[in-house]
C-alpha cells in the first residue's frame, strides 16, 4: 500500500516533498527569479536531483508543482519542467513534443494574468498568487492521462468571455495559443476555478489544463497496483483540502460497519469514500465519482466546486 499522495514542490533551490505543508514563495531560492527588470535567461532552473523526486511523487499518485516566473522566461521554464517529466516517464517522442509545445503556450498566457499577485512589503517579489505549473497522472475513461495545469490568480477572462476553440481569428493578438492546445490535445483541455498551491495563503484563481493519454507501460507500477482503504483516503483528502485553505468547515466521520468514511467539506458539499469509489454531489445536483487513488484529481474538483459555490454566493450580494 502506498503512502498518502504528496506534492513534490520543485523550485530553483531544489526539490522537496510536502504532504501536506504550507509552501511559501518567499524563499531565498525563488526570490531571484521574481525581481523586477528584464529577463536574463530563457532556460529552466537547474534540474540536478529532481527526477527521483518527480518519479516518487508521480508513482505515489501525487502532484508535482513548480512556480513560474512572472516574466518572459515563463514559457522556457515550463518547457524545461515538462522535459524533465517526459524523461522521467519515458514518454513517446510524439507525446513529449506535443506536450512541450502545449505547456509552453499555457505558461505564456500567464504574462497577462498578474492582477491578483500579492507582493512583499518592498514590492520586489510575490509571496502569493503568482503563476504555477502542476503535473500529475490520473485515470479517465478507462485509460491513463498525464494532466498539465497552469494556475494564475485571475478567475476571469478578457472581456469576461471564456476561450473557445476556433474563436481567435488569423489577425488576433491573443487566443491563438489555446487553439494550438485544443488541436494538439484532441479536445482534452479546459479551465476551471481553483486555488493556488504556493504561498502563505491560497489565492483564488483559475487553472487552464490539457491532458494527454499515456501508454499504461509508462505509468509507475506502484501507482497501477495501489489501493486505498476508505478511512485512509478520507484522511488524505482532508489533509489535501486543508493545505488548499479549506480546513475551516471540514468534518470527517468513519462508518466501519458500512466500509465507508464521510467527509463534510461545507454545507451542501459532502464526500463519501468507499473501497472502490469516492463520490460527491454538488449543490446544483451534479454527481461526480472517481476511483480512490485519484486523490489529486478529486481534491482539485472539490476545490473547484467550492470556488463555484463562493462565486454564486458573491453574486447574491
Amino acid at each position: 500500500m502506498l503512502p498518502s499522495p504528496t506534492v513534490a514542490v520543485v523550485s530553483p533551490s531544489g526539490p522537496a516533498m510536502r504532504s501536506p505543508a504550507s509552501i511559501a514563495l518567499a524563499d531565498a531560492g525563488v526570490a531571484g527569479r521574481w525581481r523586477g527588470g528584464p529577463a536574463t535567461t530563457g532556460t529552466a532552473p537547474e534540474a540536478s536531483g529532481r527526477p527521483p523526486v518527480v518519479a516518487a511523487a508521480l508513482a505515489g499518485g501525487g502532484c508535482c508543482a513548480w512556480p513560474l516566473p512572472a516574466d518572459a522566461t515563463c514559457a522556457a521554464v515550463a518547457r524545461g519542467v515538462f522535459r524533465e517529466v517526459a524523461a522521467t516517464l519515458s514518454l513517446p517522442e510524439e507525446l513529449a513534443s506535443d506536450g512541450l509545445l502545449m505547456a509552453s503556450e499555457l505558461a505564456a498566457n500567464t504574462l497577462h494574468a498578474h492582477g491578483n499577485v500579492e507582493f512583499d512589503g518592498a514590492g520586489a517579489w510575490p509571496i502569493a498568487g503568482a503563476p504555477e505549473l502542476w503535473i500529475y497522472l490520473r485515470r479517465a475513461a478507462g485509460r491513463w492521462e498525464l494532466v498539465v495545469k497552469v494556475f494564475d490568480s485571475l478567475s476571469g477572462w478578457k472581456d469576461d468571455l471564456a476561450p473557445m476553440p476556433g474563436a481567435a481569428g488569423a489577425d488576433a493578438v491573443s487566443g491563438r495559443g489555446l487553439q494550438v492546445v485544443a488541436g494538439l490535445s484532441a479536445g482534452r483541455w479546459g479551465h476551471h476555478l481553483t486555488r493556488s498551491r504556493f504561498g502563505g495563503w491560497k489565492v483564488p484563481g483559475k487553472a487552464v489544463w490539457f491532458a494527454q493519454p499515456v501508454p499504461g507501460g509508462v505509468v509507475p507500477e506502484r501507482l497501477r497496483r495501489t489501493r486505498l482503504a476508505p478511512g485512509r483516503a478520507a484522511r488524505a483528502l482532508e489533509e489535501m483540502l486543508v493545505e488548499r485553505g479549506l480546513g475551516g468547515g471540514l468534518l470527517r466521520a468513519q462508518e466501519p460497519s458500512e466500509g465507508m468514511s464521510v467527509l463534510s467539506v461545507r454545507y451542501g458539499l459532502t464526500v463519501w469514500c468507499r473501497d472502490h469509489t469516492i463520490w460527491w454531489r454538488s449543490p446544483d445536483g451534479r454527481q461526480s465519482e472517481q476511483v480512490p487513488t485519484d486523490l489529486v484529481e478529486i481534491a482539485e474538483q472539490i476545490v473547484c466546486a467550492c470556488a463555484e459555490m463562493d462565486r454564486g454566493i458573491r453574486a447574491l450580494y
